[in-house]
């Protein structure tokens, strides 16, 4: 019998469109405000004869501007950390599972899967990643033990994972990935691999694709972690 589930829709295309248009609306709403203080301050320079209150007030419009100039540069500064991190990192969402010994990453620089490899029984024991980063072939070592049957899986060219199921639970006293299973963007199923039990987790990628993971391990996988980027 399944445990309770936990399942995590991600679109990360709409997640980047909305902050980049939320980011850039915020500018424009900024640049519309400006120009209409400083049509109000050319107004009121032109008018010589302004009485003492339209002066003060004047003065008050100028460190509105000056105040709007700073949030504006603060603005910008966020959209420029947005773009560096939405378009040149990926997205990093989990990890599900507990915590090991030992960490991997592989998430920053994959540019693609090309092959999994797992070692299962009653739990996922070790898992290896073999990707490509700026048109360099790697592999992750084996993370986790040494236990387990084999079990591989290649992705073809244009091929790419855009989803992963799993479950969590304990095991000899760890908290352990107890199973995976990846879906492609072609249908293709693979697993899930490992026996399973406790709660089990979803993480379905609508518009996007899985390219790297990242987790802890010590004699299994403890837990595990999705990169992700649009299409």
């Amino acid at each position: 019998m399944a445990g309770p589930s936990l399942t995590l829709n991600v679109d990360v295309n709409q997640f980047v469109n909305g902050l980049w248009k939320s980011c850039k609306q915020a500018i424009a709403g900024i640049d519309k405000l400006k120009n209409e203080f400083g049509k109000l301050i050319a107004e009121r320079n032109e008018d010589e004869e302004a009485e003492p209150d339209e002066r003060v007030a004047t003065i008050k419009v100028n460190q509105w501007l000056h105040d709007l100039e700073s949030l504006e540069g603060q603005v910008a500064t966020i959209l420029e950390d947005f773009t560096r991190i939405a378009f040149h990192n990926n997205i990093k969402i989990g990890p599900w599972g507990g915590h090991g010994e030992h960490n991997f990453d592989i998430g920053p620089s994959a540019s693609q899967i090309t092959r999994v490899v797992l070692h299962t029984g009653l739990v996922v024991d070790s898992l290896e990643i073999f990707y490509v980063t700026e048109r360099n072939e790697a592999k992750t070592c084996r993370v986790g033990g040494t236990g387990g049957g084999f079990h591989e899986f290649e992705l073809l060219p244009g091929e790419y994972i855009n989803s992963m199921v799993g479950s969590i639970k304990t095991f000899y006293g760890e908290t352990c990935i107890a199973k995976l299973g990846f879906k492609t963007n072609t249908g293709k199923k693979h697993g899930p691999f490992g026996h399973g039990g406790g709660m089990e987790f979803t993480v379905p990628v609508l518009d996007g694709r899985i390219v790297g993971f990242f987790g802890q391990f010590n004699s299994y996988l403890n837990g595990i972690g999705v990169y992700l980027a649009p299409k």
